[in-house]
């Protein structure tokens, strides 16, 4: 496995990690009635701001944790370490496809944004939809570059 397939790997384990911590920071949020409240952008978007603080923090330190980890496992399973980390022409078709995907995913959750503010939806929701339209995106689009590294073996 290339040194570019476990960091993909990895940020797709974060990934998931910080849209479920996010599902349940918004879902405490309703649930704690301030999304009903005249300040509801207001501490959304507090809560929203300590989040993407503390999850590209824990992001970095868990891609760190995670590549001498995998740098472990793999020596100890097959005695070897791989000391190869450059980057050649198909890693970055790889990556321009995932960013593609990512920026398809952002693009489609501000014209849902849009729509939505349009037809009448509270302004809340609607910025919801596009966090997470920019939170999924990131995370389908790593998938997509990890199902091209396995295809192209």
């Amino acid at each position: 496995m290339s040194h570019e397939e476990k960091n993909t790997i990895l940020q797709i384990i974060i990934g998931i990690g910080i849209n479920i911590w996010i599902l349940f920071k918004v879902w405490d949020l309703y649930a704690s009635g301030v999304m009903d409240g005249p300040d509801a952008i207001q501490r959304w978007a507090e809560t929203m701001f300590w989040v993407i603080i503390i999850a590209i923090g824990a992001g970095i330190i868990i891609a760190i944790i995670g590549t001498v980890l995998f740098a472990i496992i793999e020596t100890v399973i097959t005695g070897e370490t791989d000391h190869n980390f450059i980057t050649d022409e198909r890693d970055k078709m790889i990556a321009n496809t995932g960013n593609k995907i990512t920026i398809a995913f952002t693009g489609a959750g501000f014209i849902a944004l849009i729509a939505g503010v349009k037809f009448g939806y509270a302004p809340i929701d609607c910025l919801i939809l596009l966090m997470f339209s920019y939170s999924l995106g990131g995370l389908v689009g790593e998938i997509a570059k990890l199902a091209r590294y396995r295809m192209s073996f």
